[in-house]
């Protein structure tokens, strides 16, 4: 089996400087302040020659609606809710992805979905050390959002986007001997799976059968990709990834799964390999952030989703955020179905979030809620 190697414990890149650590979380933290901006969008109005000047007050002194229809059309009712103080027990509590940075706070919301049940991270936002303290993962009732169980699974840094045979699969980069974390999303059992002396897992991801595990040392250009199953992935394939990334590079989502088609993104570099074998595959190229195309046909063969999002359009429906309200469209006829005013945050402001479909429905999430705006079906 192909492994490299990088030392012993106490010269692993697991012990990376603080320095480089909070470079990135700030880096983080900026990225996600910048995604909440949202633009405005001016209307063009005439204004009135009689009055002096061009300015916008005069064009918008005297605004003369053209329609009787409601301009934002009627207002949604959605469904249940929690919000992250009930659901960690304590003030101050805040929802984040699982999926995302845990031991140094991403700043990402996001769910797992488990089917009738809904997994969050929570935790306890420290702004002095860009961390989330204490975390938790918290599985949801997709029927009324009620707690089913609740777990402080350890030190986890990040968990794949979907579960594993039933369980969530986390990686526990930081103890003395690395891990996988494995949660039953029925009833919040952990166990842990050491991994082989030597590894430095930084990324994960799953299929929904296997897990996919990449560790090394990006700085040296020494990362090895291996897949296969929870309980036996240091006997599965593994294959090299030579991209080359600073650590404090090293963040957003690396490992992409479709069906049998696996991409590996690191320090610019794109990996794309057979999820059943591990063998590298030719002849495709990631030629934006988001596209990857076939370099014999042209044809697009795969569309990387942002998983964090805060628009989305299911079936014949987009949904998306303004400054203080979501809104569903008709993607046909362009008519607004209705809107759903943003929730208030404990700072007096609408904080806006992620929207994502799950099995059970459509939901809004931000720090402090999450909201299904429309269960399945509807």
């Amino acid at each position: 089996m192909n492994t490299t190697l990088i030392g012993d414990g106490h010269d692993r890149p697991a012990r990376r400087t603080d320095k480089s650590r909070t470079t990135l979380a700030v880096v983080v933290a900026t990225v996600a302040v910048a995604a909440a901006v949202v633009a405005v969008t001016r209307v063009d109005v005439e204004p009135d020659p009689t009055v002096p000047g061009d300015d916008w007050t005069a064009a918008y002194s005297d605004p003369t609606p053209t329609t009787t229809q409601e301009p934002h059309g009627p207002i949604h009712m959605s469904g249940w809710s929690v919000d992250a103080q009930s659901a960690y027990g304590r003030e101050f509590a805040a929802f984040r992805s699982p999926a995302a940075g845990l031991m140094f706070d991403s700043g990402a919301y996001g769910v797992i979905d488990g089917g009738d049940v809904l997994i969050s991270a929570v935790g306890l936002p420290n702004p002095r050390t860009y961390s989330l303290d204490s975390p938790k993962l918290v599985g949801l009732d997709e029927g009324d959002g009620e707690v089913r169980w609740s777990v402080s699974p350890g030190g986890i840094d990040s968990c794949a986007s979907r579960p594993v045979l039933g369980e969530v699969v986390c990686l526990d980069s930081y103890a003395d001997v690395p891990a996988l974390v494995a949660i039953d999303i029925e009833d919040g059992s952990v166990r842990r799976i050491p991994l082989p002396d030597g590894w430095f897992p930084f990324g994960i991801e799953s299929d929904g059968d296997s897990v996919y595990v990449l560790e090394g040392n990006p700085e040296d250009g020494e990362s090895v990709l291996h897949g296969g199953p929870v309980n036996a992935l240091a006997d599965a394939w593994s294959l090299p990834v030579p991209a080359f990334a600073p650590w404090e590079g090293v963040d957003g989502t690396l490992i992409h799964i479709d069906d049998d088609l696996g991409l590996v993104t690191l320090g610019g570099d794109a990996q794309f390999f057979d999820t059943r074998t591990g063998s590298a595959i030719a002849d495709l190229e990631l030629i934006s952030e988001t596209s990857v195309v076939d370099t014999e046909s042209g044809e697009e063969v795969l569309q990387l989703i942002d998983p964090y999002a805060t628009e989305l359009t299911v079936g014949d429906t987009h949904f998306s955020q303004s400054e203080d309200s979501v809104t569903a469209t008709d993607t046909e006829t362009g008519d607004i179905t209705w809107t759903w005013p943003l929730p208030t945050t404990t700072d007096g402001f609408t904080g806006s979030g992620t929207i994502i479909e799950a099995t059970s429905g459509v939901y809004f999430l931000n720090s402090e809620s999450i909201v299904q705006l429309e269960p399945d079906g509807n």
